[in-house]
């Protein structure tokens, strides 16, 4: 593994490292390929860090009929619950059928059937729940309305995590992965020279590769003009919110709401917190302003949809998030209404004359198709065809699992955070987590939890710090935990055990040099 550009041409570069850039790097790297991943800023630092941490077949979508599309996000969803039993879990949802909803119990429960069935019955089946059983199940809600059940999944930590976890497998398959490097120029001859700028260091460096995929997210236009290519589909900017506030559900399912404009919204459990969300507005540029309107809208429409004793106000919020979905647009968009009805499909482009493979759109759900796919555009545009075969994503076998939690129980033995730890330990690192074990056992006091309340100890925070190319607090708190999706700006600031740990291991840091 290295963490620098090295001497030398690769078969593929990949620009963007969040979902889309990641799993290219993963599936390329697997297949023998010497491969390079760029990203301007911190892996899943865009839109991987802003999302609702849902893995979801796509239930609204079939409102508008795209059956298909439904079909292909179950499958892929189904996919991930087989691959990652514990990153990614089975999860509840309840929705609740006030007069904003477009259908009734009825007609709801037809739909859902639909989606159970579409999703091959990997899931719960879905259920009608009474008006009593509905507020006996979740209190907070407003009284004699009926309510929806069904199932689905989510990442129990964040999205960014995840992103990581592909990072690191590209590495280990030999992949030079480096965050804070971007690409400001590229020359085409008979492949493609680069210019790339650290943007820590300012240094430069010229970057040769026979390939290049373009992941860029939202800024896939702007890195298109960089290398002279011109799309054939349109992308349009969903500017998304959520809003932490204390725990306002009592169970561990996800509530669904539909707010005025008739879209559907969440209240999402994330360890000891709930997440409001999702905005849906468009936008014309990459953003992380959240607004007034914005906190004003989502408060509202959870004020509207529960009874919580007393309103939420914006004191209420303890942090928030802020980004934006890159849609696939294929022909005029006209009003909200249309707006809204753009889905999360993805779309990969390949130019043959330039050796170039472009992704627009996608959601995580459907990042292992993504990465098959880029790599068959790719094929096409005259990559020689992989002649090594390597497994590329999913956990550890079970028994590696079972052999873990056995060990790691005598360590966190009489800690309040237990299971929590142990549980989220092997979520995050699988057989790695064992290097934290090991440290532990060294100085049983890394067993502590600086941040109380998400399962996190001293150890896991410096074994990150010191192996997953970690540049900035952020990258830390905000991508390879999810401390400051959580915890507020103020209890980060004042959290004396987490500054100590971060002062004291940083300094080995490239960025601190």
């Amino acid at each position: 593994m290295t963490n620098s550009i090295r001497e030398g041409a690769f078969d593929v570069a990949v620009i963007g490292g969040g979902i889309n850039g990641a799993v290219a790097a993963a599936r390329l790297s697997a297949a023998g390929y010497s491969v390079i991943l760029l990203d301007r800023g911190d892996f899943g630092g865009v839109t991987s860090q802003e999302s609702s941490n849902l893995v979801w077949g796509g239930i609204k979508y079939l409102q508008t009929f795209e059956f298909g599309l439904v079909y292909k996000l179950c499958r892929s969803r189904n996919q991930l619950l087989d691959a990652y039993p514990h990153r990614i879990q089975q999860v509840g949802f309840l929705a609740s059928l006030g007069p904003k909803a477009p259908f009734g119990p009825v007609l709801g429960f037809m739909g859902a059937l639909v989606y159970w069935a579409i999703g091959m019955f990997r899931t719960q089946p879905p259920r009608v729940v009474k008006p009593a059983t509905a507020s006996r199940l979740e209190p907070h809600f407003v009284p004699d309305r009926p309510a929806l059940e069904y199932f689905d999944a989510y990442l129990p930590d964040n999205d960014s995590r995840f992103v990581w976890d592909f990072i690191r497998t590209s590495r280990e398959f030999g992949a030079t992965c480096l965050n804070y490097h971007e690409v400001t120029a590229a020359q085409f001859d008979t492949g493609w020279t680069l210019d790339v700028t650290d943007r820590l260091s300012q240094s430069t460096h010229k970057v040769s590769a026979g390939f290049v995929v373009n992941a860029a997210g939202p800024f896939a236009p702007e890195v298109n003009n960089i290398l002279g290519i011109t799309a054939s589909v349109q992308l349009m900017l969903s500017k998304g919110v959520h809003l932490v506030v204390r725990k306002i559900h009592t169970s561990n399912r996800v509530l669904a709401f539909w707010d005025e404009q008739g879209r559907m919204f969440y209240v999402l459990p994330m360890h000891d917190r709930s997440v409001i969300g999702t905005t849906d507005t468009r936008v014309g540029a990459e953003t992380k302003t959240v607004t007034d309107d914005d906190r004003e809208f989502l408060l509202r429409q959870i004020n509207n949809e529960m009874r919580l004793g007393s309103p939420l106000t914006e004191k209420d919020i303890i942090a928030e998030r802020c980004g934006v979905r890159p849609l696939v647009s294929e022909g005029q968009i006209g009003d909200v209404a249309d707006w809204h009805k753009l889905s999360r499909k993805h779309v990969i482009e390949g130019d043959r004359a330039r050796r170039v493979v472009s992704v627009f759109g996608g959601k995580l759900t459907d990042c292992l198709n993504v990465g098959d796919e880029i790599l068959q555009n790719l094929e096409k545009c005259g990559l020689p065809r992989a002649t090594v075969s390597r497994r590329w994503f999913g956990e550890e076998p079970a028994e590696q699992h079972a052999r873990f939690v056995r060990r790691a129980d005598k360590f966190f033995s009489g800690r309040e955070e237990k299971d929590e730890c142990v549980s989220s330990l092997w979520r995050r690192h699988g057989s790695r987590a064992h290097d934290i074990l090991d440290m532990i056992e060294k100085n049983q006091d890394l067993a502590r939890s600086p941040v109380p309340g998400l399962g996190i100890c001293a150890a896991e925070i410096a074994y990150v710090i010191e192996n997953e190319m970690v540049k900035t607090p952020e990258d830390l708190t905000r991508r390879r935990l999810p401390i400051e999706m959580l915890r507020g700006e103020r209890e980060i600031v004042h959290s004396n055990d987490l500054n100590e740990l971060w002062n004291t291991l940083s300094t080995s840091l490239p960025s601190a040099q």
